[in-house]
């Protein structure tokens, strides 16, 4: 079975039709997830996607295969694994869907949320079993949702406009205060 984890962005730049961010942060904890009846918090280890980000991986809006906005195997999608985590480029196609991202992130209806789906090869549980570290999985697509179950990662769309950058630093501001009372 597929899983699937959304994670909420903390920063947003604005620059042409280039999405760009962390997909997902190793070692940051999620939100509580709900998953085969049991609820449970989880991390994923520092390079867990091993080689699975050289695969064919695509960037879908919302998990949908039918709403496809980048691809590695066309070369519009390129993943980075760093210590820090899952770093993305994608460029948006100039299509409806693309467009419509692209402007829905501009006005910060879509705030830069992201998600992941994959499939685990490894994991550990804590005693209890509600705590889960992801050690190996393979990597199927990457996803700029609405909602997020991981608040630690971020996603960019970038066009050179100073009034844009400006609009996109307030919305961080905000954005980041939200995340604070959900933490608190």
């Amino acid at each position: 079975m597929i899983s699937r984890r959304d994670i909420n962005s903390l920063e947003q730049r604005i620059d042409g039709r280039t999405l760009s961010g962390v997909a997902a942060v190793y070692g940051a904890q999620s939100r509580e997830i709900s998953e085969n009846g049991r609820t449970f918090t989880e991390r994923i280890a520092p390079g867990a996607f091993g080689e699975s980000v050289r695969a064919d991986v695509k960037l879908l809006y919302n998990h949908d295969p039918r709403m496809p906005l980048a691809r590695s195997r066309s070369g519009t999608l390129a993943l980075e694994d760093r210590a820090d985590g899952l770093h993305y480029t994608a460029t948006l196609p100039e299509t409806t869907l693309g467009n419509d991202v692209r402007e829905l992130m501009q006005r910060g209806d879509l705030s830069g949320e992201m998600s992941f789906g994959f499939y685990v090869q490894r994991d550990s549980w804590n005693k209890a079993r509600t705590e889960r570290m992801v050690e190996k999985a393979t990597l199927v697509e990457i996803s700029v949702v609405v909602d997020a179950a991981y608040p630690q990662t971020n996603s960019s769309l970038r066009r050179v406009d100073a009034a844009a950058l400006e609009a996109a630093r307030t919305r961080l501001e905000l954005h980041l205060r939200r995340i604070k009372t959900w933490t608190t």
